[in-house]
């Protein structure tokens, strides 16, 4: 049986997509949870992102659909992987726990990276 005690007591914040494809933005996220934790002795906290390669989770017939706010907010919302490397040094530096959801194999392969290799 796995040990989960990672787990205990873990608070997790979504940035998601919140972002809106702004470092900038990202990194007020990130403060602001930053200092929500550190304000409240949380011991163990954790900022989760999404990841998701763009140009295969949206099919081209739907990228120029504008009535469909959630096509639009994905496109609008993409990072290279140097952004996101300054998001989750960021929340390294923080104090908490880099996280993310992978969408896709090519995400997979970016948490690797990104998360655990750097």
């Amino acid at each position: 049986m796995q040990d989960i005690s990672v787990f205990h007591d873990l608070f997790i914040m979504e940035v998601t997509n919140n972002h809106r494809g702004s470092v900038k933005r990202g990194l007020e996220i990130i403060n602001s949870f930053a200092k929500v934790v550190h304000t409240n002795n949380i011991r163990k906290a954790a900022i989760k992102f999404q990841f998701r390669n763009v140009k295969d989770f949206i099919h081209n017939n739907y990228r120029s659909r504008t009535d469909i706010r959630y096509v639009q907010r994905i496109l609008e919302s993409q990072l290279t992987k140097e952004e996101f490397s300054i998001l989750l040094n960021a929340v390294r530096e923080s104090g908490c726990i880099p996280m993310a959801t992978p969408f896709d194999e090519e995400s997979v392969a970016w948490c690797v990276i990104l998360i655990f290799l750097s």
